[in-house]
């Protein structure tokens, strides 16, 4: 791996939620067709959220979750209006993945933003129809952390690489939000996918993967960080997937990772056992 020195402004105890990965900080304007409500209505019931889910799977969204607006999740230096969140996935194909880093690639990067962008402006629009508040968040925007949102409403967890990685697209998707006045969302409470830390602190091929070395690993006496360099990051500039097409979250898949890290960590727990 490649390993980084405790110098300079790198911090490894830095928190680096607020990472920009070259991509956006970028103020999109709202491309809703409906105006919001004067009066939004704030309750839901689980019959609403199911058409609304439905809805979105329709469209070609991969996973909703839900998850509340809290300070540190909030980059942009702006009024949130509502601390209730709507969080979605738009899953890469393999033509992106499998694209080297380039124009073609870039192109491909960018025609799934704007795609997921677009399906977040129409649910967005169909909240805005039925009553509610609902402010799209721009998957490219600077916003929200988007990994940060998606991994409290439960649907992954950030790995190693900055991404996050879910059991439906390991690290291989792209996150949007939509801010609402649904204060009735069922959020979530605890996250299942919290063993992705460890295993990526036994992994590290992502590190290993980026030809910018733009993912930095920082070992300390007791624990170790990995720190994206987001000036090195070429993601978001030539459309680079080399930390997701050597994940073996992407390789192998969510599943047989787990149940094989289960295995692992099983082993120590059964020899402490019988002594």
């Amino acid at each position: 791996m490649k390993n980084g020195s405790c110098c300079g402004n790198s911090d490894p105890q830095k928190d680096d939620s607020k990472s920009k990965c070259g991509c956006g900080f970028i103020e999109y304007r709202d491309q809703c067709r409906i105006p919001n409500p004067s009066k939004p209505s704030v309750l839901v019931d689980e019959g609403f959220l199911k058409e609304f889910e439905e809805y979105a799977g329709s469209l070609g969204i991969k996973k909703v979750g839900y998850a509340l607006v809290t300070p540190d999740v909030v980059i942009a230096e702006r009024f949130i209006q509502y601390p209730n969140a709507i969080v979605l996935t738009a899953e890469m194909d393999e033509e992106l993945i499998k694209t080297a880093p380039g124009e073609e690639a870039q192109r491909l990067n960018s025609s799934l933003y704007d795609r997921l962008a677009e399906m977040t402006f129409r649910l967005a629009d169909y909240l805005r129809e039925r009553g509610y508040f609902a402010e799209a968040i721009h998957p490219m925007s600077g916003i929200l952390n988007l990994t940060l949102m998606a991994q409290r409403a439960g649907i992954g967890f950030k790995g190693h690489s900055g991404l996050l990685i879910t059991p439906e697209s390991g690290p291989a998707q792209k996150v949007s939000a939509i801010i609402t006045s649904i204060a009735s969302l069922p959020l979530k409470d605890d996250n299942e996918h919290e063993w992705i830390t460890e295993y990526c602190k036994r992994c590290g091929k992502c590190i290993r993967a980026c030809p910018e070395e733009a993912l930095i690993e920082f070992k300390g006496c007791c624990s170790s960080s990995v720190v994206l360099m987001d000036e090195r990051c070429i993601g978001c500039s030539q459309g680079c997937t080399f930390c997701i097409e050597n994940c073996p979250f992407y390789t192998k898949g969510y599943h047989h990772i787990r149940s094989r890290f289960e295995r692992l960590m099983a082993k120590p727990e059964a020899a402490a056992n019988s002594r």
